[in-house]
């Protein structure tokens, strides 16, 4: 359980602060905000892009698939797929040359850190037992 909360946790905190500063120097512009006292990231790096990597971390990890085939697909939807439909509806905007192909990528490397800062927190637990 830990295992699993600690990687979605670390997925959340890294997207939040890369979103922040993306947004900061105008790259990534939120139009709309739950509320103005909450930072600019909360969207869908405070939800749905760890809890949908959190369930593929649990699917692989449970059912012995490739981890890294898994993110590449499922970063690809989010970046192709969700990020276009923000951007169509009005939501998201892309300045300064961003794009979704840079989504795409800055996903993947921050689930891949992700990924392997929980292996290597996991492995030093398992360690000291």
């Amino acid at each position: 359980m830990f295992e699993l909360f600690f990687f979605g946790y670390t997925v959340h905190m890294l997207w939040t602060y890369i979103d922040i500063v993306l947004e900061r120097y105008g790259y990534f512009v939120h139009t709309y905000f739950l509320t103005p006292v909450l930072p600019m990231a909360l969207n869908m790096t405070a939800s749905a892009l760890p809890v949908g990597f959190l369930f593929i971390y649990q699917y692989c990890t449970n059912n012995k698939k490739n981890f890294y085939l898994c993110t590449l697909l499922l970063s690809a939807v989010f970046a192709f797929g969700f990020s276009s439909l923000e951007a169509h509806f009005g939501l998201l905007e892309f300045n300064k040359g961003m794009n979704q192909i840079h989504v795409f990528f800055i996903d993947v490397v921050i689930v891949f850190i992700s990924f392997w800062f929980t292996k290597s927190i996991l492995g030093k637990v398992n360690h000291a037992k």
